[in-house]
């Protein structure tokens, strides 16, 4: 409860500064040319007897300092200038007077917009979401260890994980951040010096000590002599896996392999990791690519926790046992190992982590430092300790100084942990909290672990924070909003030099950064994070394909199609493409499960390359990529309204709004409709439906030639008896299934111009590059600076869009112009 209790003004504290609120301003009333146009052209749907889609004018406030007022009256602004209101149906207002009330109406909402950012800040102070928690503290630390499973999930506002309006912060986040800061303090200390485990393994060994290995022997897999051959995917309790590693730690692993099989060519493995109960599936950490040929020796490091096992394993679907002759007489691939030996860990002692928290400060069994302290017989220490005897007695660090080492170590984490300079009475609050606990008679590990909790559970550590009174960001909070834009963590030590010397935001100054910062591996995150969220990535595991229609689905397809996003985005990026590619290329990243999937010829192998697509190829662009194509589809069927919202939000940048509030949901008749195409029609026949359908149809049909798992097909597949047959897979585990309807091509957008294909539905929306352009800015302002897009902020976004025109809409060009912009750099 002592913890609670020094902890409780941290909550309070964070959650008023998540809950900070302005004053509001009294009600303007409108100009006239806004009344003469409600009066004459918008009353008679919207007036006090009517509310035609939830719209009452009556009951809209003109204080546009009130948020939902300001929403309420951009939308009004919107439906206006998008020629969606008046109807066409009705009397249409003149021009003149059309465009003065927009214009007011524009001038209005910009200067109250403008006015509250100026006043209360653009962006609510945030707390850290799981995914930056974690990598902060790994960093921090120097550890590797999973830490957001114990954080409540956060939520999603704006498309996004990183806005501040979804990322509550309740006392329940307090207690897991305590438990997930106590596992990373665990982690950074080592319970016993290394002990080295080595264990090797031949082929025949493997199947001896596997859990019921043999009964696959003969049927998925054969031995000669000491080497194994298997020819398909191992289940999870007879695996080519290593001996599981008694303590956590990296490890080198080697195999001597080779693929076989008559074709000669090279085999792509899953390398991955499974715990020793055999309960659980083995988790993919990487692909390697063996040759064929003589076996040679592959050599990998990887981090494993106790009782884990290394296992290399197949990838594909095709099931070995559908083939009827003896498995001697198999001549398809395999892959052949002869043995297999893991040896570890390899980490130094102590490892560089342990610096992090404890530098300088010796590592003592606990049974020494007991001795110790009570002046009793010094226990002598075995080097033939067990792992049992070290868990039993683990070490731990111990100070000759206790209170002059505390008060070192608090002062030199603090500034690491908040990211800024720390004032002397910061400081001596976390340092006095921690002498406390020596002078209760703690021990010096465990006063330091409450001190060290006590950092981590701060709002300064938890939340970005700028408590200045200047409306700009300062430099260390300019740090900070460009780490975590572009790192997903904390600033490193150029970006905190830069900040204390004052310089960091001056433009040339912020423009290096960003390039050195893209530059980074690091990168990676942002490029994982981004196009996880932007393009719905992180949804790739969540449907699992009908194994009966979609046997061609096959685990490395999957772990290859977010890769090729991933490759594609980080190649435009890199080397500032237009990101007009986003919506057209003639190019992708391949490797060569995709490159059959697209039927892309000469790709051999694993490894992501850049690829030119073939002149007749129906790809290029991320919306005929397999993993949009799979995210955007169930599973078993695909749905154009799905897949047109998608590409509405994602692309576009036009969403449909929701149904009308006084519209209940509908369930058109579809009855006797065949294909997708015809019970979409009939769903546009109600009147409801129809005015959101024309604008959602359109993309979803455009795409409706790739099924769920990013085939281009002309019929749709059905597991059932048809007229027209079986269909022969190119590419599967040998199921058969049968040819159904055929796809319907075509069909028209909202604005009335035809399309026969994906091809030409691309073609239209490059017709409008801004608007492209416009979107993905948008997106982008988002994610880095953690707010959604304001009225006030719509100027800005037209300005980055106009010089990114003349730049041929770079994407790089695009990052720097967000970091530049006066959204990012204001509070």
């Amino acid at each position: 409860m002592t913890f609670f209790r020094a902890l409780a003004p941290s909550l309070v504290v964070c959650c008023l500064l998540l809950g900070v609120s302005g004053g509001r301003c009294a009600a303007a009333p409108l100009s006239e040319n806004v009344e003469a146009l409600l009066r004459g052209y918008c009353v008679t749907c919207h007036g006090p007897e009517n509310a035609s889609g939830g719209f009452r004018l009556g009951e809209l406030a003109t204080d546009w300092d009130d948020l939902e007022a300001e929403r309420r009256w951009v939308t009004v602004l919107d439906k206006l200038d998008a020629g969606e209101m008046p109807p066409e149906s009705e009397e249409q207002p003149q021009r003149e007077l059309l465009a003065a009330a927009t214009a007011e109406l524009r001038s209005g909402l910009h200067a109250a917009s403008l006015r509250r950012q100026q006043r209360d800040g653009r962006v609510p102070v945030r707390r850290l979401n799981g995914f930056e928690y974690e990598q902060t503290l790994h960093d921090l630390l120097g550890i590797n260890i999973p830490l957001r499973e114990w954080l409540p999930e956060d939520n999603s506002t704006a498309g996004f994980d990183t806005v501040s309006a979804g990322l509550d912060l309740s006392a329940m986040h307090f207690l897991r951040y305590q438990e997930a800061a106590s596992l990373a303090i665990d982690a950074v200390v080592p319970i016993h010096p290394p002990i080295r485990f080595n264990d090797r393994r031949t082929g025949l060994e493997m199947t001896e000590k596997g859990p019921n290995f043999r009964q696959g022997l003969g049927r998925t897999c054969v031995l000669s002599g000491d080497t194994l051959v298997f020819y398909t995917k191992l289940p999870r309790y007879g695996l080519c896996a290593t001996a599981a590693v008694p303590t956590a730690g990296r490890y080198r692993v080697r195999l001597k392999a080779a693929a076989v099989g008559e074709d000669n060519r090279s085999i792509s493995v899953g390398l991955m990791t499974v715990m020793q109960s055999g309960r659980e599936e083995p988790v993919l950490k990487q692909v390697q690519d063996i040759p064929s040929g003589e076996p040679q020796v592959h050599e990998f490091e990887c981090d494993l926790i106790a009782r884990q096992a290394f296992v290399v394993n197949l990838l594909t679907t095709w099931d070995i046992r559908r083939f009827k002759r003896p498995i001697e007489e198999y001549t398809g691939p395999g892959l052949l190992v002869e043995w297999m030996e893991i040896e570890g860990p390899i980490d130094p002692f102590p490892p560089p982590r342990y610096a992090s928290l404890f530098d300088g400060v010796p590592l003592k069994p606990r049974s020494v430092v007991r001795a110790e302290a009570s002046g009793g017989r010094v226990p002598v220490i075995s080097d033939q300790r067990t792992f049992a005897q070290w868990h039993a007695d683990p070490l731990v660090p111990v100070s000759e100084s206790p209170a002059a080492d505390a008060e070192r170590l608090i002062r030199a984490f603090l500034p690491r942990a908040f990211r800024r300079p720390v004032t002397e009475k910061e400081a001596r609050h976390f340092v006095d909290a921690t002498l406390r606990q020596l002078d209760r008679g703690r021990r010096f590990d465990e006063a330091m672990r409450y001190g060290y909790q006590l950092i981590l559970a701060s709002p300064s550590f938890l939340l970005l924070l700028d408590t200045g009174d200047d409306t700009t960001l300062s430099d260390h909070a300019l740090a900070s909003r460009l780490s975590y834009f572009l790192w997903s963590t904390a600033p490193d030590e150029e970006l905190l030099s830069l900040a204390d010397r004052g310089v960091l935001s001056r433009p040339e100054v912020l423009r290096e950064q960003v390039d050195r910062m893209l530059d980074s591996s690091r990168a990676q995150q942002f490029i994982r994070n981004f196009t996880g969220q932007w393009l719905d990535l992180r949804r790739i595991d969540f449907t699992i394909p009908d194994p009966l229609l979609y046997s061609d689905f096959d685990p490395l397809l999957q772990w290859s199609m977010p890769l090729e996003t991933e490759a594609f985005f980080e190649e435009v990026l890199r080397q500032d493409m237009s990101l007009l590619n986003f919506v057209d290329s003639d190019w992708s990243m391949l490797n060569e499960r995709l490159a059959i999937l697209y039927g892309v010829d000469g790709v051999d192998g694993s490894r992501f390359r850049k690829v030119t697509l073939p002149t007749e190829s129906r790809r290029g662009g991320v919306m005929t990529q397999a993993s949009v194509l799979k995210v955007t589809a169930d599973g078993t069927r695909t749905s154009p309204v799905l897949r047109g919202t998608w590409v509405l939000d994602r692309i576009v940048g036009t969403p449909p709004a929701p149904p009308p509030p006084d519209i209940p949901p509908i369930e058109p008749d579809i009855r006797g409709a065949e294909t997708i195409r015809q019970q979409l029609e009939r769903h546009r026949d109600t009147p409801a439906c129809a005015s959101c359908h024309r604008h959602i149809d359109p993309p979803g049909f455009a795409l409706e030639s790739f099924d769920p798992i990013g085939n281009w097909r002309d019929f749709y597949r059905v597991a059932t008896r048809t007229t027209a047959g079986l269909v022969e897979l190119p590419y599967g585990s040998g199921r058969a299934i049968y040819r159904g309807p055929d796809v319907e091509l075509g069909g028209q957008t909202a604005d009335g111009h035809e399309f026969r294909n994906i091809d030409d539905y691309k073609r239209l929306l490059l017709r409008d590059p801004d608007q492209i352009a416009r979107n993905l800015t948008s997106k982008l302002l988002v994610y880095a600076t953690g707010a959604d897009i304001q009225f006030a902020d719509r100027e800005v976004v037209e300005e980055i869009v106009v010089r990114l025109r003349d730049g041929d809409y770079g994407f790089r060009q695009l990052v720097h112009e967000v970091v530049q912009s006066r959204l990012f750099l204001m509070k």
